[in-house]
């Protein structure tokens, strides 16, 4: 378990010919008088899946934001590789979020809107090839949605919509894709199709990056691990160590905890476990 990220630089440099990586640089937010993000660094490289681990108000939906263009950053840098190229988000936007995917924890459907009619309308925004809706009807149909897809999307359960939401976001094989807590509302059956999207975007070669607070998920599933403690990246597990928590998830809750309470980030009563 490492205390803190690669430095940017060596990251950077290992980089620069991956045109599917995402990283962060100082990456700084605040709300109000509350600084949430405190200069976050990471790196999310290509074919891997990399959760992104926290306590409640940890910052995780912040950072994704950030990361993906849809919170304001008050200073810092995201890079995201398209086209061979890092770029710059903040510089241009428009072109750095082409090469990004990203789903928040409530996906924004339009309650007036069938499933087939989103997918329509983000195929035409996006410019997406005639294969994208053959991969989103087959994605719906994984994930138990297929006789639902001209209802629509106010009648459709919770659960179901976070499916469509995920059949959305797969369907776009992006280089880059960000979910945020993907699981929420899922069936056993359900949750068991995302761990395989998931593992076929890691072998198609997309950059991943999860929030999650599935321990057990983040064992099977995770390359690597960052921990979100103190508005920073406080550890890392890497691939060696997470296959050492192979079976064990207790283990791996029990190191994420200890990670969190050395930086400071937990309270007593979560510390103890109560």
């Amino acid at each position: 378990m490492t205390a803190e990220s690669p430095s940017p630089a060596a990251s950077d440099a290992a980089d620069a010919s991956n045109d599917r990586s995402l990283a962060a640089r100082g990456l700084r937010k605040s709300y109000a008088r509350s600084e949430v993000l405190r200069g976050v660094d990471l790196d999310v490289r290509a074919g891997e899946i990399c959760f992104l681990l926290g306590i409640n108000g940890a910052g995780k939906s912040t950072l994704l934001g950030c990361l993906a263009g849809e919170v304001a950053f008050d200073a810092g840098a995201v890079l995201v590789g398209v086209d061979g190229q890092r770029v710059d988000l903040a510089a241009q936007p428009d072109r750095a979020r082409s090469g990004m995917v990203a789903l928040p924890q409530r996906p924004p459907l339009a309650p007036m809107l069938s499933p087939n009619e989103h997918f329509e309308a983000m195929a035409a925004l996006r410019t997406l090839p005639a294969a994208a809706a053959q991969r989103f009807a087959a994605h719906a149909a994984a994930l138990g949605i297929q006789a639902f897809l001209n209802s629509p999307c106010r009648t459709l359960s919770g659960g179901s919509q976070q499916k469509v939401g995920l059949a959305l976001a797969m369907a776009v094989e992006a280089p880059i894709v960000l979910l945020d807590e993907p699981w929420t509302g899922l069936d056993i059956l359900s949750a068991r199709a995302l761990r395989q999207l998931l593992e076929a975007e890691r072998r198609r070669g997309a950059a991943l990056l999860v929030a999650s607070h599935l321990p057990e998920t983040a064992v099977q599933l995770a390359d690597r691990c960052l921990v979100l403690a103190g508005g920073r990246i406080a550890c890392e597990l890497d691939g060696p160590e997470m296959r050492g928590f192979a079976g064990d998830p207790a283990r791996f809750e029990a190191a994420v905890v200890a990670a969190m309470a050395r930086d400071g980030a937990l309270t007593t009563g979560y510390a103890s476990g109560s």
